[in-house]
C-alpha cells in the first residue's frame, strides 16, 4: 500500500482497495445484486462520510471502481481538510478502518421472489439500485457492506414494502408496473393518491368475495330447492290428471282395462296428449258386456210377451237383456 499527495496535500489517496458491495445477506435479512448496481450513478458523486455521519462533512471519495465478480471494489481518497481525515489516513495504513458501507441506497426495483433468496434471507433482493454515499466504518452491516434503503425521493423504505404496494412513501415507482397499473383501469399518469385509492378498492373488493360466493350458493341451493318443489308440484297434478282421464275415458265406455293401463303408462306425465287422444276415440261396446248380457237369458227365449207378463217376468228381461225385451215386445206389437 503506498499514498499519493497532490501539490497541496489537501487529500490522500491510498492504493488499498475496499469491498463496497457485494450480493451477501446483510444484517437486515436482504441483499443486493451487483448485476443491479448503477455504477455511473455513483460516479457523478463518488462521496463517504465516517460511520454514515453527514453532519461532519466529506470524508472521502471513491475512485479506480472496477467489478470483479458479484463485488464492486473502490480506492479511497481521503480529504485532509476533513478535521478526521489525517487521523483516517492513520487508522487505514495501520489496518485499523478496513471496511466500506453504502449508504442511503436508492431502490429502483426489488423482488421478493423466492427463487432469488439465500439461505437466511427473509427480506427482499434488490435488483436495480445505488449508493448515495459510500462511507468508512469499522463494523459493516454484512461485513462486507451496510445499506439503508430509499427512494428516489430520499424517503426511507420499510423491509415490508416489498411485499405490499405504500404509495405514502412513493413506491408506487418501484412495485407498480405498467401491467399492473393496467389491470387496475389505471394511466401511466395516474398519481398516487389514484394508485392507492384503486389499491384500496380492489383490498375492500376481495374483502367482500366470501360473503358474496356464500350469498350466491344460498340463493342457489334456495332455488334448487324451489324448482324441485315445483317440479314434484307438477308431477303430482300430472298424475293426478292422467287419473282422471283414465278413469273417465272406462266410464264413457272409451277405454277397456287393458287398454287403459297402457295408456297410464305411455302418457303418465302428458295429460294433455292422453286427453286429445281420449277425445277423438269413440265409445265402444265391449264384446265381454255383450257376452255377459245374453248369459242367463236362456229361460226366457222361448217364452212369448204374454208368458212373460204372466209368469211376472217382464220386468226382468227389461232390466237384465234390454235386447230380448225389445225382440219380444216387436213380436207383440209388430206395428
Amino acid at each position: 500500500m503506498h499514498c499519493n499527495y497532490n501539490s497541496m496535500d489537501k487529500f490522500k489517496k491510498i492504493d488499498k482497495e475496499y469491498c463496497l458491495t457485494d450480493e451477501s445477506v446483510n444484517v437486515y435479512k436482504y441483499r443486493c445484486l451487483t448485476d443491479g448496481f448503477l455504477i455511473d450513478e455513483v460516479k457523478k458523486n463518488p462521496i463517504g462520510f465516517l460511520m454514515h455521519n453527514r453532519d461532519n462533512g466529506v470524508l472521502v471519495r471513491w475512485d479506480d471502481f472496477r467489478v470483479e465478480g458479484n463485488a464492486v471494489y473502490a480506492k479511497p481518497v481521503v480529504n485532509l481538510s476533513h478535521p478526521r481525515g489525517q487521523q483516517t489516513v492513520d487508522e487505514i495504513e495501520s489496518g485499523f478502518l478496513n471496511a466500506a458501507s453504502c449508504g442511503k441506497i436508492v431502490c429502483l426495483a426489488a423482488s421478493d421472489d423466492k427463487k432469488l433468496k439465500l439461505p437466511g434471507q427473509t427480506g427482499p433482493t434488490v435488483t436495480k439500485w445505488y449508493p448515495r454515499e459510500i462511507s468508512l466504518v469499522d463494523i459493516p452491516g454484512n461485513y462486507n457492506a451496510l445499506a439503508n434503503l430509499y427512494d428516489e425521493n430520499d424517503n426511507e423504505l420499510d423491509l415490508a414494502d416489498f411485499i405490499k404496494i405504500n404509495t405514502k412513501k412513493n413506491m408506487s415507482k418501484v412495485l407498480v408496473t405498467a401491467q399492473m397499473l393496467a389491470a387496475m383501469n389505471l394511466s401511466d399518469n395516474s398519481t398516487e393518491d389514484d394508485i392507492a385509492q384503486k389499491f384500496q378498492d380492489l383490498v375492500d373488493a376481495a374483502a367482500k368475495v366470501p360473503g358474496l360466493e356464500k350469498d350466491l350458493v344460498d340463493k342457489a341451493t334456495a332455488l334448487t330447492e324451489k324448482e324441485k318443489e315445483l317440479n314434484d308440484l307438477k308431477a303430482e297434478t300430472s298424475k293426478k290428471e292422467v287419473a282422471d282421464l283414465i278413469e273417465k275415458g272406462k266410464t264413457d265406455k272409451k277405454l277397456t282395462k287393458e287398454l287403459a293401463d297402457k295408456l297410464a303408462d305411455q302418457y303418465a306425465t302428458n295429460p294433455t296428449g292422453l286427453k286429445d287422444l281420449i277425445d277423438v276415440m269413440p265409445a265402444q261396446t265391449v264384446v265381454t258386456e255383450n257376452l255377459d248380457d245374453k248369459k242367463g237369458s236362456e229361460e226366457f227365449q222361448d217364452l212369448s210377451w204374454d208368458e212373460l207378463y204372466k209368469a211376472d217376468k217382464l220386468e226382468t228381461v227389461r232390466t237384465k237383456f234390454p235386447d230380448l225385451y225389445e225382440e219380444k215386445r216387436k213380436e207383440k206389437y209388430p206395428n
